[in-house]
């Protein structure tokens, strides 16, 4: 029964496994997976986590500490009666900032805006990951479109080779026309064969980004995509589109948060000059095995004189007797029992200059961060000019690529039926088919190329990732 229940999880466990490896991924499901398993992202959390921390640590500032100290003492002293003594003293002490220039308040709003600051960069790796998956996915739609149209061509060629090989075998062409086109077949044959190992390095290129251990069945799905819908991106202007990006942006929405923090800084360092006020309160006792503990005993008659009128007469006092013991533990912690509360007012005067070398760091790190916030919306822009350039290139050279496919087909459908009629040599019939080879091939680099620079743009625009 045990070995039953056994086989039953390792045929479940590997049937599990050898379905995830068939899978079918979609894009937005290769940039899932890569998200949930890349390294710099869980970095960059864990990095902003520690924001986090900061912000607590900064509100906990402004409540009261408390802390508890007791001292424990052994003592050898060759003055007192005895050669070894002890001490002990316990007290609590609790100190609260009442003003410090808002300082704490400062820090506290500093350290959010790094926090938000921290989810932007997390977020501006998210979208570099997910548009380095898109690119690296459409590499493989497009190597394995590259691999159909090679196919039909190869086809294409062995049809025509065993035409040939019937007109050479009834003497009606020469062998020279089969050993061209033969060798025509062998190097579509390696085109084919050098296209399925671009395919291959383009999977394994994906895999890698994604996190995923590489296997040779993974498989992505390939919609049908219409050139024609990537067309209306060039209908905006690009100060739309880049108007649009400093709203949605990550890295433009940091460098305005960190601009914000580092004009904090200088208030926060404005506040070291001025005064700090703190309430203090403390109590506490102690024990010494030194002190003794005075009590009285009976009535007793003591002198205290003696009669003016008759010297020899004493004057007699009652008194209680009084002795020293031992002074109890708990006694002395009762008896020596203080509390104390105080407000220390600490204006500074001068401290080297520091206070004011802190407020011009700060000054210069704003400035900083100021032009930090303009290069990188200088930088957001000169892409978008560049992607959108891209874009109408790519629009351009693809229509210019259909036309030229359309000629080129024409041109080869003409030269095939030359050829067949022989009307044409091998020579020029090679020539008009590696013609439209070449054709097919631009129109297949130019659409994909029209997509991803779409793709892009569609990016910049804050929009989702899709075919």
């Amino acid at each position: 029964m045990k070995r039953l229940v056994i086989y039953i999880i390792l045929f479940t466990v590997y049937s599990f496994s050898l379905s995830a490896q068939t899978k079918t991924w979609t894009l937005n499901q290769c940039i899932e997976y890569a998200l949930e398993n890349n390294v710099q992202i869980k970095q960059n959390k864990l990095t902003n986590e520690l924001n986090k921390i900061d912000i607590k640590q900064l509100k906990a500032n402004r409540i009261p500490s408390v802390n508890a100290s007791d001292n424990q003492s052994f003592n050898r002293g060759s003055n007192n009666q005895d050669n070894f003594y002890n001490t002990n003293t316990f007290s609590i002490n609790s100190s609260v900032t009442l003003y410090n220039g808002l300082q704490n308040n400062n820090s506290i709003k500093q350290a959010q805006l790094n926090y938000k600051a921290g989810e932007y960069s997390v977020e501006e790796t998210v979208n570099s990951i997910s548009l380095s998956i898109a690119n690296a996915y459409l590499e493989i739609i497009f190597y394995s479109e590259q691999i159909k149209i090679s196919n039909n061509q190869y086809e294409s060629t062995k049809q025509q080779l065993l035409n040939i090989k019937n007109k050479v075998d009834a003497g009606m062409l020469p062998i020279s026309n089969y050993l061209q086109i033969e060798a025509q077949l062998y190097s579509e044959e390696l085109t084919i064969t050098n296209t399925e190992n671009q395919l291959r390095i383009a999977k394994l290129n994906l895999m890698q980004l994604m996190e995923l251990p590489v296997n040779n069945n993974f498989n992505i799905d390939i919609p049908e995509l219409k050139v024609e819908e990537h067309y209306k991106n060039l209908n905006q202007s690009i100060d739309n589109i880049y108007q649009l990006a400093l709203n949605t942006r990550p890295e433009i929405q940091s460098a305005i948060l960190n601009e914000q923090s580092f004009e904090l800084g200088i208030k926060i360092a404005k506040a070291q000059q001025l005064p700090k006020l703190t309430l203090n309160a403390s109590i506490g006792t102690q024990y010494s095995s030194l002190s003794e503990q005075l009590n009285y005993g009976d009535m007793e008659s003591v002198t205290v004189g003696y009669l003016e009128s008759d010297p020899g007469e004493n004057v007699l006092f009652d008194q209680p007797s009084m002795y020293y013991s031992n002074y109890p533990f708990f006694d002395q912690y009762n008896d020596n029992l203080y509390e104390s509360i105080s407000l220390n007012l600490s204006i500074p005067i001068f401290n080297n200059y520091q206070a004011k070398s802190s407020i011009e760091r700060s000054k210069i790190n704003h400035q900083s961060s100021q032009l930090e916030l303009i290069n990188t919306q200088n930088n957001l822009r000169k892409t978008i000019e560049q992607a959108y350039t891209d874009l109408l290139s790519a629009k351009k050279e693809y229509d210019a690529n259909v036309k030229q496919l359309a000629s080129y087909q024409r041109s080869y459908d003409d030269a095939t039926t030359k050829f067949k009629a022989g009307l044409l040599n091998s020579v020029d019939y090679l020539i008009e088919k590696t013609n439209l080879i070449n054709a097919e091939n631009s129109l297949l680099q130019s659409k994909y190329n029209l997509i991803f620079k779409n793709m892009i743009i569609e990016h910049y625009q804050g929009n989702p990732l899709t075919l």
